[in-house]
């Protein structure tokens, strides 16, 4: 199976624990919700020791689960928008795909991309349909918990939220920061879950 390319449109929200969703019927187009689905993620993201991707906003990761398990590299278009490269999972999953090595080689220089963190998610995801059933955009309710295998295994979890839009605008997107920071639930400081 071949790689695929797409563009991700989307933002990060760092959430208290316990808070509560609002009302997600409140955002530009929305008609309905439908009921939730609960996945479980595990991704390992890649980066050479000495993050050369993160320092360039970029995020390699080879991931199980989902829809879409397989290798994603993120490169940032804009604050809110990133090109995404897919490739198979393949058989080795500390080896690469070549075509996602050859896209960073330019950050990376020749050194080795290793494994840098690992990151299990439970994701609730909702779809969010507006008034002729299309798919407006997702609503991903993230449960995150991370092991950094170097130095030593830290280990730290969070909560995010993260609406993505599909056939939506990026109204959408501007009525959930109204409504988030109405529940007290501020935008992440990075679009990727490496930071």
């Amino acid at each position: 199976m071949a790689g695929s390319d797409s563009r991700e449109i989307e933002r990060k929200y760092a959430v208290p624990d316990s808070r509560p969703i609002p009302p997600l019927l409140s955002l530009s187009g929305v008609t309905r919700v439908q009921r939730p689905r609960v996945l479980t993620l595990e991704a390992v993201y890649f980066d050479t020791a000495e993050l050369s991707l993160d320092e360039q906003h970029i995020t390699l990761r080879r991931r199980t689960g989902g829809d879409d398990a397989g290798w994603h590299l993120k490169l940032p278009l804009s604050a809110d928008e990133r090109s995404e490269l897919h490739e198979p999972l393949g058989t080795d999953p500390e080896l690469v795909p070549a075509r996602l090595r050859r896209v960073v080689a330019v950050h990376t220089r020749g050194r080795a991309l290793v494994p840098v963190v690992n990151l299990k998610t439970r994701r609730t995801v909702r779809r969010l349909l507006g008034p002729n059933d299309e798919i407006l955009g997702l609503f991903c309710d993230d449960e995150v918990e991370a092991v950094r295998p170097v130095p030593s295994s830290l280990s730290q979890s969070w909560r995010e939220w993260e609406p993505e839009l599909v056939d939506g605008d990026s109204s959408m997107l501007d009525a959930a920061d109204t409504l988030f920071a109405a529940a007290g639930v501020v935008r992440s400081e990075s679009p990727s879950k490496l930071a």
